[in-house]
């Protein structure tokens, strides 16, 4: 794993570092600059562009993962691959906007007394959709050149201090709220312009089609692998956005705003895992391209351990903080606690269920994995139509965790059934009981003024835990990386002492 560990590596860096900036733009500074109603325009926009572009894609980010390893030549331009893939996005960009000019009057006309900003700023759509296709489709393609990490740094890092800057001239009257929200919108296209540089500098960018390599078979392939990739790519986002549109219908814009802000801190836990996930994904496919299951049984083992460690760390820090995390924002915003719980928790089961998705996605069964992505979206829509209308946005945020828990079952169980591989043993029970002995320490550190608290709180916490992770030896990278950092130390003592 060691493309995967240096690539998860540096992903999970500009992730921290981006975790950072989100709390300071989402958590500190738009709460206390922006209104609740403000605040859920830009999220609601960001939503939809993304339900909308993933569609768009047309499912080429399932093509470019499952079929580039057979296009992959660089003497011969990667036989045309790159032509195909955006001539793909243009046309599913064409059919987007003709679906957004469709159902424009109708998204006014429904919107326009309960969230009168967004009738307002619904054009700006279009833009974030094109932003949204294009960068999806270049991301997957230079992932496929094994850098994950590239397009976490311009997406989780570079954008979000391209919002810190916006948010600092807003507050700053350089511009009104109409001038943020254009500023946003071209930020919003940052990070697809400085993938197609990075492309055009590695000369892996070449718009040279090769019509005569793509055979019959490889057509019907592409086909069949897009048509259910449209369903599960297009699903993975609706999982993850369409519970801020069924806020925004069953209760308001504001209520959007709230919801959008404290989603935030639940989604922290899922953040590191993102890089090791993107590139594990195109190890996977060229592991089953190779028919080497035993490597996939590789990746999916440690890669369960080493996400399930990280995010349980994670999840216990930003549970045994979020009466903090909350005497930071205003007073309405309190009563998302037990959202950021819920959201939290629906996190960490993606991250105890590994890449048990990409098992079933980029493995011979990826169109049974288009079904199992349906049935979750109809687990979320009827779990918060159900719960939406009894608790609020604590609702949304129960659903989204039901939901998760359903579907890290369904695919341990499918990848099990199908493979035989299951990632769990003694050691994750190990884990889990670490995690509970934690949380007791925590009840017992009594509350102290507000930094001091958090500090105190986190530092026991992460010292208590990873020392028994290390010395249970539950993971051996975790082992390895603390032996590496010990020696390290130690390399430095020594110097210190022959430099007296």
């Amino acid at each position: 794993m060691g493309i995967i560990a240096r690539q998860s590596i540096k992903g999970t860096i500009y992730s921290y570092i981006g975790v950072v900036l989100g709390f300071i733009n989402v958590g500190l500074l738009m709460p206390h600059i922006f209104s609740t109603e403000e605040i859920g325009l830009v999220n609601l926009l960001v939503a939809l562009s993304a339900i909308i572009g993933q569609f768009g894609t047309l499912g080429m980010m399932n093509v470019t993962i499952r079929q580039f390893p057979f296009f992959r030549d660089k003497e011969k331009k990667h036989n045309g691959f790159l032509f195909l893939l955006l001539s793909v996005g243009v046309f599913g960009f064409l059919l987007s906007a003709i679906g957004y000019y469709a159902s424009k009057d109708w998204l006014i006309e429904t919107n326009i007394e309960k969230s009168p900003l967004f009738a307002e700023y619904v054009y700006l759509l279009l833009p974030l959709i094109f932003a949204t296709i294009f960068f999806f489709l270049l991301d997957t393609y230079n992932r496929m050149f094994f850098n994950a990490s590239f397009g976490i740094f311009v997406k989780e890092f570079l954008l979000r201090i391209l919002n810190l800057l916006g948010i600092i001239l807003f507050y700053l009257k350089v511009f009104d709220f109409h001038g943020f929200i254009i500023f946003y919108t071209i930020a919003y296209g940052v990070p697809t312009i400085l993938l197609c540089l990075l492309l055009i500098i590695r000369g892996e960018f070449s718009l040279k089609p090769d019509l005569k390599f793509i055979n019959s078979k490889i057509l019907r392939e592409i086909i069949s692998v897009a048509l259910f990739g449209i369903v599960s790519g297009f699903s993975g986002l609706v999982v993850m956005q369409i519970d801020r549109y069924l806020v925004n219908h069953y209760c308001n814009l504001s209520d959007t705003g709230i919801y959008s802000t404290v989603f935030f801190f639940g989604s922290v836990i899922l953040m590191p895992g993102r890089s090791l996930i993107r590139i594990a994904s195109t190890s996977i496919a060229e592991a089953f391209k190779k028919e080497n299951i035993d490597e996939v049984n590789k990746i999916y083992s440690e890669s369960t351990i080493n996400l399930s460690i990280i995010g349980l760390l994670l999840f216990i820090l930003v549970w045994i903080n979020t009466d903090n995390i909350l005497m930071l924002l205003p007073d309405e915003f309190h009563s998302g606690k037990m959202v950021i719980f819920y959201i939290a928790l629906g996190h960490l089961l993606q991250m105890y269920a590994g890449i048990s998705g990409e098992i079933i996605q980029f493995g011979k069964f990826y169109k049974e994995h288009s079904l199992i992505m349906i049935f979750l979206i109809i687990c979320i829509v009827i779990f918060n139509i159900i719960l939406l209308p009894v608790y609020g946005i604590t609702g949304a945020g129960i659903a989204f965790a039901l939901s998760f828990l359903i579907y890290w079952i369904i695919r341990v169980w499918f990848v099990y059934s199908k493979y035989k591989l299951f990632p769990y043993n003694n050691k994750f029970l190990k884990l889990n009981l670490i995690g509970i002995l934690s949380l007791i320490i925590n009840s017992l550190i009594p509350t102290t003024p507000f930094i001091f608290d958090v500090l105190i709180r986190t530092g026991v916490i992460t010292s208590f835990f990873l020392a028994l992770i290390i010395y249970l030896r539950i993971s051996e990278d975790y082992n390895q990386k603390a032996t590496d950092f010990i020696e390290i130390i130690k390399q430095y003592i020594v110097k210190i002492r022959n430099h007296k």
